[in-house]
């Protein structure tokens, strides 16, 4: 009888023993069997497949391949949520499809009457148009294919215009080129946006659900791995722009267009360091240069 309370131990330690862990369903839900997981109070990482992800128990900023990326739900302390689960093992572990000739609608924010936002005499407008201009001719030169939603400084064109240009034809992808501001000179960085996935908020704090599917979120996959690209070209400039990461929102070119769509904010017009950039040619063609890159790797490696 003496036996039967260490038995009753040895069982359960066995038990224990062969119970998966924290995160470790989700490492196999990720695609990513046998990945190393290491589970602390602060933070969890899993590492297999020639990734790493990095997660913070009831935090939504997460880290994927050293990127930045805010998760569509806070992190639990067993695993991801559902949705982030599955779309970042579609837009992150499984390989890309492979398409070696791309076509891309780049997207030069406001112009003509809506210059946006404004810096020492530098107008968004102006700056979006040059930087969406060197994304054309250096995807072009690439062999891919690129339309404009505008193409000169005093073209006004509304939202519903530009959605209604990238449905028209058949695109690969959206990218919507911008420059941001703030209240705060020290608020720098760049940062690119995709729709949130269904039923999630957006990264804002006032950032709600929207009740119906959207047009974007068929696209959510090939977008969070497009906005990952580009955030991670974006960062990898040398003294480039900090890292805000990868965030949500639902922006009316991320609702609509019927196509992986993205909004990229290259950088704070009122910091100081990121206006030397933006105001610069050179740092203009830095940025162009990062983004069509990111797009290129849509292509599965054939850009």
């Amino acid at each position: 009888m003496r036996r039967f309370p260490l038995v009753a131990a040895l069982a359960a330690l066995t038990l224990a023993g062969c119970a998966p862990g924290p995160y470790e369903r989700t490492a196999e839900a990720l695609g990513l069997p046998g990945a190393a997981v290491s589970a602390g109070p602060a933070e969890v990482r899993v590492v297999g497949g020639g990734h790493v992800f990095a997660f913070a128990p009831g935090k939504r900023p997460a880290r994927v391949d050293g990127t930045l990326y805010h998760l569509n739900r806070a992190a639990g302390r067993e695993g991801l949520d559902a949705a982030d689960v599955a779309l970042l093992r579609q837009a992150v572990v499984a390989p890309p499809p492979a398409k070696p000739r791309l076509t891309v609608m780049v997207d030069a924010g406001h112009g003509g009457r809506d210059r946006g936002c404004a810096a020492g005499g530098a107008w968004e407008s102006a700056i979006t148009l040059d930087v969406a201009r060197e994304v054309r001719r250096l995807l072009e030169a690439r062999g891919h294919r690129v339309l404009m939603t505008r193409t000169e400084e005093g073209q006004t064109l509304a939202l519903p215009e530009r959605v209604a240009r990238a449905a028209g034809a058949p695109i690969d992808a959206f990218v919507s080129i911008h420059v941001n501001s703030a209240a705060n000179p020290e608020a720098n960085g760049a940062e690119v946006y995709t729709l949130p996935a269904p039923g999630c908020d957006g990264t804002a704090a006032d950032a709600r659900a929207w009740p119906a599917p959207l047009a974007g979120q068929a696209h959510l996959a090939q977008a969070t791995r497009l906005a990952l690209a580009v955030q991670r070209a974006l960062t990898a400039l040398p003294g480039g722009p900090a890292d805000r990461g990868v965030r949500h929102a639902h922006f009316l070119v991320l609702r609509d267009v019927p196509a992986p769509a993205i909004l990229v904010e290259t950088g704070f017009l009122t910091n100081a360091g990121d206006a030397a950039r933006l105001t610069s040619p050179a740092g203009r063609r830095a940025l162009a240069a990062a983004i069509a890159e990111g797009v290129a790797s849509l292509a599965g490696g054939a850009g």
